[in-house]
């Protein structure tokens, strides 16, 4: 049945003010009673010219469909295939609803796969297989403030180190702002302290507000005492193998594993691609952040020395 016409409406309004009753004025405009009952329900008391300009506002928004234009499908090909952004954050970008991201995709209107969406498994806890040494003294997070976990105050790091293959050489030291999300990825030599030490020393040497820094208990991070002496900042370790308490760095991780693999050997990264990588991850706009960039966070925030 299509929708009544304006011309329809005003009959509808005009046999009303005669006091024609809803089986009258369905029988003279050829309609059901219910299409006129609920009709005159819509506007009280019913004037035409309102009740048509409502109909059309509602079949407008009822039809609105969103167009996959060229510049479009161009931004969602580069932003999520290639800088791995999530489809809400260039739904959010784009002004549109991301359930129209996902049915283009579904649809093979863009060239995306679901390979190329974020990872939103859920992963067993890690357990040890004895290839990684760690060690048991330090200070616990136990005894790290509980203020700490509300990301309420800037200053507060959490530090990890990313290999890949089973060979030993070069890797990832990740280094992430818990307020801001902020991620550094930095390139060393080896998974040994002589190499992660003077690194996270370095970094540090240039963040006045630093606060305190967790680690997990790996055998880098074994020279904590000389970082807490020559930076002042104290060092909090995480239980073995419990990733989760270390959120934000065990996050974003995983996101750097979308650009570096794990199959892929460290020692093939550029420097060039390490710092576009950085890039890349601190300036996509985050929700959790209402939509503005780690980089922009950390840099309101931030006392460089």
């Amino acid at each position: 049945m299509t929708s009544l016409s304006s011309q329809e409406r005003t009959v509808i309004q005009t046999l009303l003010e005669l006091n024609y009753s809803i089986r009258a004025i369905a029988r003279f405009i050829n309609r059901s009673p219910a299409t006129v009952s609920v009709e005159i329900h819509q506007v009280t008391p019913y004037k035409a010219d309102i009740a048509h300009a409502l109909a059309l506002k509602k079949r407008h928004l009822r039809g609105r469909h969103h167009t996959l234009t060229p510049a479009i499908a161009v931004f969602l090909n580069e932003h999520i295939g290639i800088l791995k952004w999530s489809p809400e954050t260039a739904a959010h970008v784009l002004g549109l609803p991301f359930k129209t991201i996902y049915n283009w995709l579904n649809a093979g209107r863009l060239k995306l796969s679901l390979a190329d969406l974020p990872d939103k498994g859920i992963r067993q806890k890690r357990q040890s297989d004895g290839r990684r040494q760690v060690f048991v003294h330090g200070r616990s997070i136990e005894s790290r403030p509980k203020s700490v976990q509300a990301r309420q105050d800037f200053g507060h790091f959490e530090v990890d180190t990313m290999q890949s293959g089973k060979k030993r050489g070069e890797v990832l030291v990740t280094i992430t702002e818990r307020l801001s999300r902020q991620h550094i990825v930095r390139q060393v030599s080896g998974r040994n302290s002589q190499a992660v030490t003077p690194v996270l020393i370095h970094f540090f040497q240039g963040i006045e507000n630093a606060k305190s820094i967790t680690v997990d208990r790996g055998r880098e991070f074994v020279k904590y005492d000389e970082i807490e002496q020559k930076l002042g900042i104290p060092v909090y370790f995480a239980h073995p193998y419990s990733p989760e308490e270390r959120g934000s760095n065990e996050i974003l991780n995983r996101y750097v594993r979308r650009f570096i693999p794990k199959e892929r050997k460290i020692e093939t990264v550029s420097a060039k691609e390490l710092d576009q990588i950085n890039h890349w991850i601190n300036a996509r706009p985050m929700k959790t952040l209402n939509w503005q960039s780690p980089r922009k966070v950390f840099q309101q925030f931030a006392v460089f020395g």
